[in-house]
């Protein structure tokens, strides 16, 4: 796609390869400042190379559609450092592409790099993008083939427009430690007409109203990651740890249930943090035993705006409950509504979380797959196999608000819910190694019917 030459010009069409999103193991929230030169692998070249850009934005949701990236890009070598820059401007298909400001956004980062593995990296950006209000539940190949083929809809999105500045320093290839300086102007998205292959005539839920504004966030992030792979890891650790002080002024605030939000104030600092630790365990050739445990939310301060807030529920979390399901005159531990009719979309609205998965994975020893590996299935280039494996798993999680203790939704600061409170499910899978097919059971509501659900990849 590309030449070692001292200028060029080249045309990439990938629209699902090289796009600015989040890591598939990224468990915290952030605007990555990554380019699309570095995500196309240039910092491998040694040479000057520029290039002309055509990619998505590897998403699909009920805002944008397809976001497509379209722009130049720039790598040069000084020394011993790595420059890079790109320009991309954002359109998106949504409402057949109509040519208005909604659809239209943009990227431009710069950045400097030093060290192919351990070092540091600078970087500044310019962006005006939709990103989702949590991106630890869900990746993005997860959430985009739910809402394109099914037209469903797992996450809610708000628009982020302004400017960061990022220090980074690479204690690995794989680890690393981070530092951010933004300056954001947050305001709600709405609803559009967007394709889906089923049910495309059916209305979509509410994308919830958020806390419009401006905002300066000061963000501390670290990721450590010992897997032995990272896309199929049997032994190791992920850890993923993030801080954030965000100080703000709002011009308008999203409706909240009474007991999420008592008191408004426009002005608001505050501190939230999330950890999302998972461990990978091989007790033998073909069987595993894997967990995750995260823990988010609010830390001091003012209320968290609605953009910081938590919620669980869905395939990325317990998917034996229905995501953002309303039950009313129940204690919501999910959404932390307070039993009455939520804000229109029911969105997020706990201040803390916590979250606990567990899996036992068995690969299972039989030719039914044989024919279809003896020649591995290439996909975009790529080969793998096909290795079907049984998944039992079992999940347990809720959020909740902090306040003056009231029944079993509000707890004081230093305080922790009872397990006896939290959602649980049970549930079976096989996973195929590109794609899994799942059930999950709730044990919390008996009543409710098993839900079915495909994954990408793996759960967690």
């Amino acid at each position: 796609m590309t030449k070692k030459t001292t200028t060029m010009g080249a045309v990439c069409v990938l629209l699902a390869c090289a796009a600015p999103a989040v890591s598939r193991a990224q468990g915290v929230d952030t605007v990555q400042a990554d380019t699309a030169a570095e995500r196309l692998g240039l910092w491998a070249r040694t040479s000057r190379v520029s290039g002309l850009v055509l990619t998505s934005g590897k998403t699909y949701n009920r805002v944008e559609g397809l976001p497509v990236y379209l722009g130049p890009v720039f790598h040069d070598s000084v020394g011993a450092a790595d420059l890079d820059a790109s320009v991309m401007g954002i359109i998106r298909t949504a409402d057949t592409f109509h040519w208005d400001s909604q659809n239209l956004g943009h990227r431009i980062t710069a950045a400097a790099r030093v060290g192919r593995g351990r070092g540091y990296r600078l970087a500044v950006s310019s962006y005006d993008v939709y990103t989702p209000v949590e991106t630890w539940q869900l990746p993005d190949p997860d959430a985009a083939l739910a809402t394109f083929f099914w037209h469903r809809d797992f996450r809610d999105l708000f628009n982020r427009h302004g400017a960061k500045a990022t220090a980074t320093f690479n204690m690995s290839a794989h680890s690393s430690f981070s530092a951010d300086w933004s300056d954001e102007r947050w305001s709600s998205a709405r609803v559009r007409t967007v394709f889906s292959v089923f049910g495309n005539g059916s209305a979509w839920r509410a994308n919830p109203l958020v806390d419009a504004g401006r905002f300066h966030l000061g963000v501390l992030r670290a990721n450590i990651d010992t897997r032995n792979n990272e896309d199929n890891p049997s032994t190791g650790w992920l850890i993923l740890a993030e801080y954030e002080r965000g100080t703000g002024r709002m011009t308008d605030m999203g409706p909240t249930s009474p007991l999420a939000r008592p008191d408004i104030s426009p002005q608001v600092t505050y501190g939230r943090a999330l950890i999302d630790l998972r461990r990978y365990n091989r007790l033998s050739p073909t069987t595993w035993i894997n967990a995750r445990l995260v823990l988010g939310g609010w830390l001091h301060g003012d209320d968290l705006p609605l953009e910081r807030r938590f919620s669980v529920g869905g395939f990325g979390t317990v998917p034996g409950l229905d995501f953002r399901k309303f039950e009313p005159g129940t204690v919501d531990v999910s959404q932390c509504s307070d039993g009455g009719q939520p804000p229109p979309g029911n969105p997020a609205q706990c201040e803390r979380v916590a979250l606990a998965q567990l899996e036992y994975r068995n690969e299972l020893h039989s030719s039914l797959f044989d024919f279809l590996n003896a020649r591995p299935i290439r996909l975009r280039g790529i080969g793998f196999t096909v290795q079907p494996t049984v998944v039992a798993f079992v999940d347990a999680g809720r959020g909740w608000l902090v306040g003056q203790p009231s029944g079993t939704l509000v707890y004081s600061s230093n305080s922790f819910p009872r397990f006896g409170t939290f959602r649980t499910d049970v549930g079976l899978g096989l996973d195929l190694g590109l794609i899994g097919v799942y059930v999950a059971k709730s044990v919390s509501s008996p009543d409710e019917p098993a839900n079915v659900f495909l994954r990408v990849h793996r759960r967690f």
